[in-house]
């Protein structure tokens, strides 16, 4: 679910749209994803639907899409705050864009529960934006679990 090559530490981030774009690409240059511009799309359309800035500082966009070969989450973490429509109106520091086959609604849903749960933690959000490495910040995502 949580790879090394999907993880960026200190991203710079332009805004939402741009920033969801490269993670779509990061996605499809890691073989998770075979057409980003489709999971992008698909990734935009939920978002059109409610922002998946969950609060706290903290996104998880996320699609079921047939471009997507395996379940995977690409992790950025922002250089900066990122306006992202959040529903509690703050920026965004860290995103966790989840891509899951069309075949795999049970599991897409217990992935999004389980980093949402995650995420509820204090001490685990700061533990991830103290994070100065991509290797840093895998070692933390082990902890969650499905």
């Amino acid at each position: 679910m949580f790879f090394e090559q999907l993880i960026r530490v200190g991203y710079g981030a332009l805004d939402k749209k741009s920033c969801l774009e490269e993670m779509a690409e990061v996605l499809h240059n890691a073989g998770v994803v075979t057409q980003p511009k489709e999971f992008a799309k698909a990734v935009f359309e939920r978002e059109a639907i409610m922002s998946t800035g969950i609060g706290r500082g903290i996104a998880i966009p996320h699609a079921r899409s047939s471009s997507v070969s395996s379940l995977a989450v690409a992790v950025f973490v922002l250089a900066h705050d990122l306006d992202y429509e959040a529903i509690d109106d703050l920026p965004v520091r860290v995103i966790c864009m989840i891509a899951v086959p069309e075949a795999m609604k049970s599991e897409y849903m217990k992935v999004l529960s389980a980093i949402s749960q995650f995420f509820r933690d204090a001490d685990n959000r700061a533990a991830v934006l103290g994070a100065s490495s991509e290797r840093e910040l895998y070692t933390i995502l082990q902890r969650i679990t499905i």
